[in-house]
């Protein structure tokens, strides 16, 4: 990025310098100019005072006669001076250092304008923020937090009402251990959509992590509240039974995590779960003396789900990364066209989240409402993260966005289109018409 305004300065450096020397040249050879009529103007008048001298010499012209023609051919001299200063100063005034500096300063607004309204400086703030084997940069896990850390951050400072931003910040926050800040931002969310039990949830983990994998009233509490909510929540049920096995609690946790299951709230850590299930049933059966492979069983329990930690094991990449994709034509309605055509082009972000679970992105393309209709394929070199891809789920909702503002995200104002539980790898074209106005 900084690479990328050095390069602007000095662009803009050398536009400014053609200007100022265009400028310097003129005022040069506007003085020159003056210089050689003022020379030619004496030179003529020293000519003329030789032919009168002689002929006043020679007798031609009386004395008195002479005196008048010298002041005649004086007068004439200061006039034409006078007239080449005039002729001067009209020039100082049209070539005034004003008019470079003017538009020194017209260059920079507008350049400044012109790349914040039709620039791609988020595409690089993307690419500064993508990990290392992914194709747009080349940076460490920790620079990749580091940078969506702090976009999350600028977007909630410029957009309060963002929940999704707000859900994502939450969402990082959590994985690098800052609880307390993870809390706050959960509740964003719900300050700005309204209670809903998968985000009452994870502020429980919040809570749960902070408070060292022990339950107490607050989280309790939060936990009812969602269930009250959504008695199938997976995120509630998924921490409710991660609390059952690490409190050796086996039956009550593969219960529970059976119920998720058996209510599809699964998706692609189906797998995960049922091998969750079966090790608590036979610690069960042993009377829960493996203790210690117990706690590393429901850690991989939790790891392996993206409803409590979003994080696809390697085996379920591994299955369905090289298929899994969605084919998208997204067009505009009739009434859409027409508030467009009223303004200037916007910015249209297309992507894929979970049907169930995270709401971080797994797949997003961005693009000009100008190209539209257009279709475009969501697959895993679309993802924001090498753990959050499209082939970790079997269900997703596919959401189209005209944002104003050019940021990610559903604004007011903004124009939307939404098409849910899209299943992955369905081998057929989507049709995605943006026909709503986010209220």
């Amino acid at each position: 990025m900084t690479t990328l305004w050095i390069f602007t300065g000095l662009f803009l450096l050398l536009a400014c310098l053609i200007l100022w020397h265009h400028f310097f040249k003129s005022s040069l050879y506007s003085a020159d100019q003056s210089n050689m009529r003022g020379q030619t103007n004496k030179d003529l008048y020293h000519e003329h005072l030789k032919e009168l001298e002689k002929d006043f010499s020679e007798g031609g012209v009386d004395k008195e006669n002479f005196e008048f023609l010298k002041e005649e051919l004086d007068q004439s001299l200061l006039l034409d001076m006078s007239a080449t200063a005039k002729e001067e100063q009209a020039k100082d005034k049209r070539t005034s250092i004003l008019w470079p500096v003017m538009l020194t300063l017209f260059i920079v607004a507008f350049s400044a304008a012109y790349y914040y309204q039709h620039g791609a400086y988020a595409d690089v703030e993307l690419a500064a923020s993508q990990p290392a084997n992914h194709p747009q940069g080349e940076q460490s896990e920790a620079q990749v937090v580091i940078a969506q850390m702090q976009n999350l951050h600028k977007e909630v400072q410029d957009n309060p009402q963002n929940a999704d931003a707000w859900f994502q910040l939450g969402q990082l926050l959590t994985s690098v251990a800052e609880f307390d800040s993870a809390f706050i931002a959960y509740g964003k969310v719900l300050e700005i959509e309204g209670e809903q039990a998968d985000v009452l949830a994870l502020q429980a983990q919040a809570k749960y992590y902070k408070n060292k994998q022990q339950r107490n009233a607050e989280i309790n509490a939060l936990l009812d509240r969602a269930l009250m909510l959504d008695p199938n929540d997976p995120t509630t049920l998924m921490l409710i039974g991660m609390d059952h096995y690490f409190n050796e609690q086996y039956l009550q946790a593969a219960s529970v995590w059976q119920q998720i299951i058996d209510t599809g709230g699964a998706g692609a850590n189906q797998g995960p779960l049922l091998d969750g299930i079966a090790q608590a049933r036979k610690l069960a059966s042993e009377g829960g003396s493996a203790g210690n492979n117990a706690d590393k069983s429901a850690r991989q329990v939790n790891q392996n789900s993206d409803v409590a930690n979003p994080q696809p094991t390697e085996n379920t990449v591994a299955t369905t990364a090289a298929t899994a994709s969605i084919q998208v034509t997204v067009d505009l309605s009739e009434q859409i066209i027409a508030a467009l055509n009223q303004g200037g082009d916007k910015t249209l972000f297309i992507y894929a989240i979970a049907s169930n679970g995270s709401r971080m992105p797994l797949a997003a393309v961005k693009a000009k409402a100008s190209d539209l209709p257009m279709t475009v394929t969501l697959d895993d070199s679309k993802a924001m993260s090498p753990r959050m891809t499209i082939s970790t789920v079997d269900m997703v909702n596919v959401l189209a966005v005209i944002s104003h503002a050019g940021t990610p995200g559903a604004k007011a104002g903004d124009y939307k289109g939404e098409v849910a539980n899209v299943k992955v790898n369905a081998n057929e074209v989507l049709n995605l018409t943006i026909d709503t106005i986010v209220e």
